[in-house]
């Protein structure tokens, strides 16, 4: 993903320095114009959270926690898209931007080896929880696809994303087109990409940042988020017993997360991700009575579209 730096050195026509000057002598402050022939748009994007707070569940029966953390990833002033190739299966992955000015497209290129496959931008996302003494108990960052569960900011935004639902990890892919709409967000969580994190039952702060890499790439601001996390330990077989059904609805996949997670790298379909992993689940389930669980990993939260799909689609 390339984009132009919003640092640039801004040109100067000879009256916007007049001016610039003018405006020094009478009112002490120094203006400059960039030349908008030679400026080139470009998106900008921010980390935002959805929420404050977030609540996630460890399983005794499966312990970990998957960290959706309700962090997006917007695009303003333009859609952020990159294009993802090779040339055959023995070839580097190639990654650039496309910027485009209305019938005017131009593209750059991201840096070599920046982007190796096409699950997504790796190491994009800084991810540190501190419990509640202030002691630092994970950090770890996670890659980045911004063709993610995903939903508009601005009533104004276009009403579809022309982006695809997914970042394939198909061997067979050959390119891919990775984006977020203009006036859109994008899930930063990983969901299936992810792995769990052993987290005790309590109280964290979770910071999410980007890194610096890709802050300089393509200027985003160094914006840290903060969100309050809450872990809470619960049983299938304990809730199965209390006849809470929508407590059970919201349990995450156990041993099955982990099979169809590996089924994935194998295909990029959603659908085929359903098929090959809900029905070994659901009858694995039903067969020990086991309450029934959702698609993916990971619990509702209160961002711009539910984060069960993640890097699957729907929107």
């Amino acid at each position: 993903m390339t984009r132009s730096p919003q640092g640039r050195t801004s040109r100067l026509t000879r009256p916007s320095i007049a001016v610039a000057a003018a405006i020094a002598v009478t009112a002490g402050v120094v203006a400059a114009a960039p030349d908008a022939k030679t400026a080139e748009p470009s998106p900008k994007l921010s980390l935002i959270a959805a929420s404050t707070s977030v609540t996630l569940d460890s399983w005794k029966e499966d312990p970990g926690v998957y960290l959706d953390l309700g962090t997006y990833l917007t695009s303003e002033n333009g859609a952020f898209e990159l294009k993802v190739t090779r040339k055959s299966y023995k070839d580097p992955v190639l990654a650039t931007q496309v910027l485009r000015n209305g019938k005017k497209t131009t593209t750059k290129a991201l840096p070599a080896g920046l982007v190796k496959d096409f699950s997504g931008l790796p190491d994009f996302a800084q991810i540190s929880v501190t419990d509640a003494a202030g002691k630092t108990v994970l950090k770890q960052t996670e890659a980045f696809c911004p063709n993610n569960a995903s939903g508009r900011i601005r009533p104004d935004a276009p009403a579809n994303s022309k982006y695809p639902q997914s970042c394939p990890v198909n061997p067979f892919t050959l390119g891919s087109v990775w984006g977020v709409e203009n006036g859109w967000a994008s899930n930063t969580y990983a969901g299936y990409y992810a792995k769990p994190v052993q987290l005790a039952a309590g109280t964290y702060t979770a910071k999410i940042s980007v890194t610096k890499k890709y802050r300089d790439l393509f200027g985003i601001a160094n914006k840290p988020q903060s969100v309050k996390v809450t872990v809470r330990e619960r049983s299938w077989e304990e809730e199965e017993q209390g006849g809470d059904a929508s407590a059970r609805s919201a349990a995450p996949r156990s041993s099955q997360s982990a099979k169809s997670a590996a089924g994935h790298q194998g295909h990029g379909g959603h659908e085929g991700h359903q098929q090959a992993a809900d029905a070994p689940a659901a009858s694995a389930h039903a067969a020990h009575g086991a309450p029934a669980r959702p698609e993916a990993p990971a619990a509702r939260t209160t961002g711009a579209t539910p984060t069960f799909n993640v890097g699957h689609g729907p929107y």
